[in-house]
């Protein structure tokens, strides 16, 4: 093969780079953390998949909580509650939910199940003060 054929050919698969392609809801699919969370114990990469899908949890509900703190919010998540429980509340939603978690981002089926298992309490609302009329 001629160098500049090789050229060409690099040129073209760089210039497949600028075409459209759908955007992804997410980096991990709902799909594929179930697939990683289910992972038998019997199987070659268990402890592999187990620390992946642990991970993915607890960054996932990180985030969650990072974001209602920098909105002034408490998490919703009672304190005594373990990894282990964040991972089973999230494989449970996972396989009661097989058409949102194909359709959805990984991190929104966490964000579901959390919110499902420990919903936030809606904020008190206060008294509204009486409005003054100018004239």
């Amino acid at each position: 093969m001629k160098i500049s054929t090789v050229a060409g050919m690099g040129a073209a698969i760089a210039g497949l780079a600028f075409l459209p392609l759908p955007a992804q809801a997410g980096f991990y699919g709902g799909d594929a953390l179930y697939e990683t969370c289910s992972t038998p114990k019997d199987s070659k990469d268990y402890f592999e998949r187990s620390y992946e899908c642990v991970g993915y949890i607890s960054g996932a509900v990180d985030a969650f909580n990072t974001t209602r703190e920098a909105n002034g919010l408490k998490s919703c998540i009672p304190a005594n509650v373990t990894i282990s429980d964040l991972r089973k509340t999230t494989v449970d939603y996972l396989s009661r939910n097989p058409k949102d978690r194909a359709a959805n981002s990984a991190s929104s089926q966490v964000f579901a199940a959390i919110r499902k298992a420990w919903p936030c309490k809606a904020a008190p609302q206060g008294k509204k003060k009486p409005s003054r009329k100018r004239r």
